[in-house]
């Protein structure tokens, strides 16, 4: 399979690509983006981070005891020097938000090195000798295997030459253009685009009456006089400054000092200060000064009055940490009201006092629009109606989005194709920068690998629901996430999700019953803003239903997106597989027929198929040597290959709600498998030969129908959540237990019970560590008999779900006496009964 691998790679790579210049310009038309003057910025968060693993990653290749020809030694240090040198430009280039052209064109290359780089590296001991470089491999054989990968030595060493002009090219064009800091662009000033937040009329506004009157109502509420910090939060354009400022001229009355500043993410704290300090002070100076004595001058000023200040547009809690020392604690019920898009700022200043500002909902949203649009309540032409609605629908009840769009669109001839082209089209109309540049920001603000994870989502379509779960793991596979000391990769990728969230980039969906985050969503308006950011990087390839193929023009895809078409479409053509042979990672939301053929794809490490429609040919599969996540849930696939055991380095196979029924049997020799999702799929033998498994569903039934699975695993330490599907057939009479020892699963944490009847069984001193325990059965027994023995000894249990499908005597007897049980012996236990109809009980 190594040298099929070979073959295969040789093909797209082997002949050297013919060296030219850089063509100095950045191609827009293609991408469907429009792009304001002085240069784009670049999405080089992945970049950066490859970059600086690459030289680490060539060192260990050279500790190993693969024999390389004469000379190779010296290219793979050679590249590591230059990498390391490469870097320093990389990182100082993404700093910057307004690169030249030249300074785009040269990070693409690297970026293209990078990859190919990489790829050499990891298919490098599969091309040579399979992996196969053990030291208790016998003289002679490793002798014989030397001399029959003689051909693929020559070539590795023929690559490395061809890899190592680039190299030198890339390093010089880095000299040539002495890439580092740039001196600040001279445009003309921007002009704000918040200016209809800042200076709205408060009769024009819609749907504030309610969060005004709730957040002055937190500025002013009884409580002690001590200084009281409020903040406004919420996602770019969401009307938080337009809230602030209300709020301030409702409350206003009753204070002796007042001001409002506005910060932004320059942080020019002496500016702000000094604004601060000529609003409060009518003799204060606002010229910018030494910090230290703008705080004295302010805190000496307020001292003994009462005040109210406005702080709009907080960046960091830096930022704040400097600026609250102007503020003297007098205990004369002096009140500050913030304004973020960061969840962790607002907590900062003001601890429990944080308003979340929301989106319009469908009648306001309306209104809005309407009276932008059209100039009153109702003025929308009946012919306009319909792609009205599509467009508010897109703007997604964001006032900023509705705003601009209405207002962009009141000046316009009333016509239906005016409407849809201005209306939907938002990537390639610059008469909405205005917009952009406000979701910019929050874009801007992002440390690089959080900028990649968001550019990341750009592959998925509009207004999907992405789990949780599914993303970590993709990122990880993608090589994302960055090591952290005593923090798994997968549990850091939760984090980084947790972190835009928190920055409002993205918005949670539907919820554990345990409080944690299941699924999110991203809103339209930002959706758009990152497709047309990835697309402007080449980031991914996004090829839509009524597209024959890649666009023309992308480059070289390494990642590709095949959107949705409808499910009762047939396929159009399918993606030539030589145009994204050197493709990392393809996801498909259509039908899969148009997957490209999976033996042209060797360098891939993420496939997701998941809820595809239509026949899957998975010819080839076991030649993705490098492939790390394969996702076929809800595909209609009935059988793996057999040789899915030569996918050494795959961490997450997931065959839930498909028609496989058994996995083949060299599933065992995938010794990296982290997560093996089955579902109702019975398991092979031997699986306690797979160490690294954290995550299992798979069915109950063991080697044969009378074997029990559990006890084949009950001694597997590495295992952390388990999901287990059992049938027991009310017409037998002796209904078979499901039962756990007490010696059992020392590891596991989270279990999930699928069963058509309640039939389980926990002995003394059963799963001690299992924290969260799902029981999810068809019906129940009997008025007599819960099904469920055993809780009590679950001594770490903190959650437990009940669910039944079907809602009958039998089903009320098993919920009360479980939850009985469980509330009795564990006190602290929050216990969910799911009923027939999905309501929550607590």
């Amino acid at each position: 399979s190594g040298h099929q691998a070979t073959r295969t790679w040789l093909q797209v790579h082997a002949h050297p690509r013919r060296r030219r210049r850089p063509q100095i310009q950045i191609q827009r038309a293609r991408e469907g983006c429009s792009q304001p003057a002085g240069g784009m910025e670049i999405a080089v968060g992945a970049l950066s981070g490859m970059v600086e693993a690459l030289p680490g990653k060539l060192g260990e290749l050279l500790q190993q005891e693969y024999e390389l020809l004469s000379g190779a030694r010296g290219d793979v240090a050679f590249f590591q020097d230059e990498l390391r040198t490469m870097n320093a430009a990389v990182l100082r280039c993404e700093a910057l938000e307004e690169p030249d052209v030249q300074t785009s064109s040269w990070i693409a290359q690297v970026r293209d090195l990078a990859f190919d780089i990489e790829d050499w590296v990891d298919l490098f001991a599969h091309r040579v000798d399979a992996g196969t470089h053990d030291a208790t491999s016998h003289r002679f054989s490793r002798w014989i295997r030397r001399l029959t990968t003689i051909p693929d030595r020559h070539v590795i060493a023929t690559e490395l030459k061809e890899l190592r002009a680039r190299v030198v090219e890339v390093s010089e064009l880095r000299k040539r253009y002495s890439l580092g800091p740039q001196m600040p662009s001279h445009h003309a000033p921007a002009v704000d685009p918040r200016l209809f937040a800042l200076y709205a009329d408060s009769a024009d506004l819609v749907g504030m009456d309610g969060p005004r009157d709730e957040v002055a109502g937190m500025v002013t509420g009884q409580g002690s006089g001590g200084l009281k910090v409020v903040s406004i939060v919420g996602m770019a354009g969401s009307g938080k400054t337009t809230l602030a400022r209300e709020v301030y001229r409702l409350v206003n009355a009753g204070f002796t000092c007042r001001a409002s500043v506005s910060v932004g993410r320059s942080s020019d704290v002496a500016k702000v200060l000094g604004d601060m300090l000529s609003q409060v002070d009518s003799r204060g100076r606002g010229d910018a000064g030494d910090v230290n004595q703008l705080i004295g001058r302010l805190r000496e000023h307020l001292q003994d009055k009462r005040y109210l200040l406005m702080i709009d547009d907080l960046w960091s809690v830096q930022t704040w940490e400097i600026i609250k020392h102007c503020f003297p604690a007098n205990n004369l019920g002096s009140r500050i009201i913030t304004t973020t898009r960061i969840e962790a700022v607002a907590k900062a200043g003001a601890g429990d006092h944080v308003y979340k500002t929301c989106l319009l909902g469908k009648d306001d949203a309306e209104t809005l629009f309407t009276r932008r649009a059209f100039g009153s309540v109702g003025g929308c032409p009946a012919h306009l109606k319909d792609v009205s609605a599509q467009i508010m629908k897109k703007c997604g009840g964001l006032p900023l989005a509705i705003v601009s769009v209405g207002g962009l669109l009141a000046s316009k001839a009333r016509t239906r194709d005016e409407f849809e082209r201005l209306g939907l089209e938002w990537r390639t109309n610059s008469e909405l920068q205005g917009m952009k540049q406000i979701i910019k920001l929050s874009y801007s603000d992002l440390p690089a690998n959080l900028k990649t994870c968001l550019l990341h989502l750009s592959i998925f379509p509009e207004n999907h629901e992405i789990e949780i779960e599914r993303l970590a793991r993709r990122w990880v596979a993608e090589g994302f996430i960055n090591e952290q000391r005593g923090t798994s990769l997968e549990e850091t990728a939760r984090n980084y999700i947790n972190e835009l969230i928190g920055r409002n980039l993205i918005q949670p969906s539907q919820m554990n019953h345990d409080g944690t985050h299941r699924s999110y969503v991203l809103h339209p308006v930002i959706h758009d803003f990152i497709i047309c950011k990835s697309m402007e990087d080449n980031f991914v390839a996004l090829v839509h239903a009524q597209q024959q193929d890649v666009p023309p023009g992308n480059g070289t895809v390494r990642r590709l997106s095949l959107l949705n078409s409808s499910k009762h479409d047939q396929a159009t053509a399918q993606i030539d597989g030589a145009k994204v042979s050197r493709a990392r990672s393809i996801t498909v939301f259509s039908h899969t027929g148009r997957t490209p053929r999976l033996n042209e794809l060797s360098v891939l490490r993420v496939l997701d198929l998941e809820g595809c429609q239509g026949p899957l040919c998975l010819d080839g599969l076991y030649k993705l040597l490098l492939l790390r996540y394969l996702n076929l849930k809800g595909t209609d696939v009935s059988e793996l290959p057999e040789q899915i055991g030569e996918l050494r380095c795959l961490e997450t196979l997931d065959v839930r709600s498909t028609k496989v029924k058994v996995l083949p049997p060299s599933i065992v020799k995938l010794e990296k498998l982290m997560h093996l999702l089955a579902g109702n799929a019975k398991l092979p033998s031997g699986i306690t030969k797979m160490k690294s498994l954290l995550t299992l569903s798979c069915s109950n039934i063991g080697k044969s129908a009378d074997a029990d699975i559990i006890q084949e695993l009950r001694n597997m330490v590495s295992l952390r959540e388990m999901e287990l599907f059992c049938n027991v057939p009310r017409t037998s009479e002796d209904k078979k237990q499901v039962t756990f020892p007490s010696d059992g699963f020392q590891s596991l944490k989270k279990l999930s019970i699928r069963c058509s009847l309640p039939s389980v069984t926990f002995v003394t001193d059963a799963l001690s560590k299992v924290e969260v325990l799902e029981l999810k059965f068809e019906e129940g027994l009997s008025e007599e008999s819960s099904g469920v023995s055993g809780i009590e000894h679950l001594s770490g249990l903190k959650h437990m779900i009940i669910e039944f499908s079907q809602h009958d005597a039998g089903a009320a007897a098993a919920t009360a006496a479980v939850k009985t049980t469980a509330e009795k012996v564990h006190p602290n236990c929050q216990v969910i009964i799911v009923n027939v109809d999905k309501k929550t009980n607590e």
